[in-house]
């Protein structure tokens, strides 16, 4: 039978055919053309080989590496095993009442259990072990050198440990089904819990992999993957407390506006962050001579534009009231923000690469606002400053415009001490900052510094200028009683404690002329080496670079724009 006979318009069907079933209908097409169902599949098996070489490499070797595993093969196993005996043996406990109990949350519940186990401890896990491997196997380095960049390698382990959350998924999916049919949950809440599930698994994932990055010693790794187990486990157990609640009171949660206000506040931070650990991660295992300071601070910046905002939201949905209250919320979480920041930015290396400094900005508008988000230590000090020197601005011109008025602000804390308190906090962290920096700088002269040691030395500093006074005032006979004194000149704690309770405190203005003003003196002891990095330009393209990339990546040929036009010789 020729080819042309076997299309669906030359297709004739007989009298029997045509009252036989649609199934024997096929068959009997399939037998007359027996070449077409195969060149069918072939053409989609094509398809498929394509799509698999579009696919990032890390990702289809990690997909391998982890399907053919022992460990995922037990745990799928396990998960079966457990998602069976469940199902028998509540139905079994629930007993005739079945048919018009609500039994749905205890199962539920149970299922959520056996899900959480392996998307919250064993796929995080095995995403850590995957990139530590790595580094054991002394296999990092061929991955390195290929083509990929680091993004892509981070990208592809997610996307493998992705892969294994969506087949556990897949594999408990029909029993959150059964959970439903027997009433006592709703399909909302079984979203919700699936939901929380996936991106705490994917969050965790990330988090591993950032550990494994860091962990470039065996010891190390040894260290920090106990700790991330720990943590792992407290995940899994908090996630069970969660589910708990979700299930009992679930249906309570969908009317009320707070509660997809939290959502949306919790998903603006996860996003900035989970990106911050990302670019962070691939940082790590880049040459040093890329860039890979300049996506960090964008992200930082992102994320100090995010709190800014959801303070003034919560400002502005509290009637403008309560102004000192929210001046010092955003000041404490910017302060907190911008210290950790800033003691990491401090560790960076001095010394830009010169493929670094191929991309400095050379427009003078560009130099002015984009200059601190190059990379090196006193160029993070200063953008550390003005981020800062940014919040302080916002948190104190709304107590400036009360102030100013007559009308009362109401609230916890008055006007005045919040003032100080915002100055004085401030001068706090330029200093402290500054001088972590200063004594970074000095430490180099004598040996290598790296950011983590750049993050404990900060830690050490304020411990000390903390813990030091307080040491001698409560062993002091005279000062032990003391609500405040000026030996706790240098601990910011007790320090924006006592401005922020006692009103007036008589040591306010005092403190308002000495922190400041010290702080301003670390400042400009930090002037030198900024301007020494400041003053870097950019440089050209090597001919030999120019001429390899032209190479690799040829112009597009040029083609007539309209039928007019002759083609361009």
């Amino acid at each position: 039978m020729s080819d042309a006979s076997c299309t669906p318009n030359n297709l004739r069907e007989s009298p029997l055919e045509a009252d036989a079933s649609p199934a024997s209908s096929r068959a009997a097409h399939a037998a007359r053309c027996p070449g077409r169902i195969p060149s069918l599949w072939q053409s989609w098996d094509n398809r498929l080989i394509w799509l698999s070489d579009w696919f990032n490499p890390i990702l289809v070797k990690e997909t391998r590496q982890a399907l053919r595993s022992w460990q995922f093969t037990v745990t799928f196993v396990l998960l079966l095993v457990a998602c069976w005996v469940v199902t028998i043996g509540g139905v079994a406990m629930i007993g005739p009442s079945i048919y018009y109990a609500a039994g749905g949350g205890e199962l539920l519940r149970a299922y959520y259990a056996i899900l959480s186990l392996p998307l919250l401890v064993v796929v995080p896990f095995a995403a850590f072990r995957s990139l530590s491997a790595e580094r054991e196997d002394n296999t990092f380095d061929l991955v390195s050198i290929t083509t990929l960049g680091p993004r892509q390698i981070i990208s592809g382990k997610l996307a493998s440990a992705v892969v294994q959350m969506i087949v556990y998924f897949s594999a408990i999916t029909p029993c959150l089904a059964f959970t439903y049919l027997l009433r006592g949950v709703d399909a909302p809440t079984i979203a919700l819990l699936l939901m929380y599930t996936f991106f705490a698994s994917l969050a965790l994932s990330m988090l591993g992999l950032l550990l494994a990055a860091i962990s470039k010693m065996r010891y190390n790794q040894l260290i920090l993957s106990v700790g991330f187990v720990a943590l792992l486990l407290g995940a899994f157990t908090s996630a069970q407390d969660l589910a708990t609640e979700m299930i009992r009171f679930g249906y309570l949660f969908w009317g009320d506006h707070q509660f997809w206000v939290i959502h949306v506040l919790a998903a603006t931070f996860y996003v900035s962050t989970f990106a911050l650990a990302f670019l962070a991660t691939a940082a790590i295992i880049t040459f040093p001579t890329e860039n890979r300071s300049t996506p960090l601070r964008i992200v930082m910046l992102v994320q100090q534009a995010s709190l800014v905002g959801w303070v003034s939201y919560a400002w502005i949905a509290g009637g403008f009231r309560q102004n000192a209250y929210y001046a010092v919320l955003l000041a404490l979480l910017a302060g907190g923000y911008w210290f950790a920041m800033g003691a990491m930015l401090n560790g960076e290396q001095p010394q830009m690469s010169r493929r670094a400094m191929r991309s400095l900005p050379q427009s003078l508008i560009g130099r002015a606002f984009f200059t601190w988000l190059n990379p090196g230590p006193s160029s993070g000090y200063m953008f550390s400053v003005a981020n800062l020197t940014s919040i302080l601005m916002l948190c104190l011109a709304p107590l400036l415009v009360v102030a100013q008025s007559s009308s009362p602000i109401g609230g916890w804390f008055s006007v005045a001490p919040t003032i100080y308190f915002l100055v004085i906090g401030w001068s706090y962290l330029v200093a402290y900052l500054g001088l972590g920096c200063l004594v970074v700088a000095l430490l180099r002269k004598l040996s290598p510094v790296s950011m983590f040691a750049s993050v404990l030395l900060h830690l050490l500093l304020v411990l000390a200028g903390s813990g030091i006074p307080t040491s001698i005032q409560w062993m002091s006979l005279e000062l032990q009683n003391e609500a405040y004194s000026y030996l706790q000149a240098t601990n910011p704690f007790w320090t924006l404690i006592y401005i922020l309770n006692f009103d007036p405190a008589p040591e306010a203005q005092v403190l308002a002329f000495i922190v400041p003003s010290a702080a301003i003196c670390i400042l400009l002891l930090n002037l030198p080496s900024l301007v020494r990095e400041v003053q870097q330009v950019r440089l050209a393209l090597p001919v030999r670079v120019a001429e390899d990339e032209a190479a690799l990546h040829p112009s597009p040929e040029s083609l007539p724009q309209n039928p007019w036009d002759t083609q361009a010789t």
